[in-house]
């Protein structure tokens, strides 16, 4: 069994960013920066799956609010707020690209 994890930022103009699980690293230990994030407080979600033999695929979310010094050094991570919340349509877009190069036939997204 392998885990993949994939990490995504997500702006208030509705744009989604993704990063590897090296760059989400290097972010949360402070060694990466994002100056375009800088004084900014974001929505993030991780979406992680186990690819189990047989036809079964075990998909895991979690959502945070994070939020960048002005130097866009990640200082904080903590449970979104009301107005932080993530949509349903983002939440399934970001799982459905998280996926997409799943060779799984045929795919059924509930």
């Amino acid at each position: 069994m392998s885990t993949e994890i994939r990490h995504f930022v997500l702006t208030q103009s509705g744009e989604i960013r993704e990063f590897s699980s090296e760059e989400a690293a290097l972010i949360a230990a402070g060694a990466n920066r994002l100056p375009e994030f800088a004084e900014r407080r974001m929505r993030y979600l991780q979406v992680s799956w186990d690819a189990e033999s047989g036809a079964e695929l075990r998909i895991q979310t979690a959502g945070a609010a994070i939020k960048f010094d002005s130097d866009g050094r990640l200082t904080e991570a903590a449970p979104p707020g009301d107005e932080e919340k993530i949509s349903r349509f983002e939440h399934d877009t970001c799982v459905q690209w998280a996926l997409r190069n799943m060779a799984v036939a045929p795919l059924t997204f509930h």
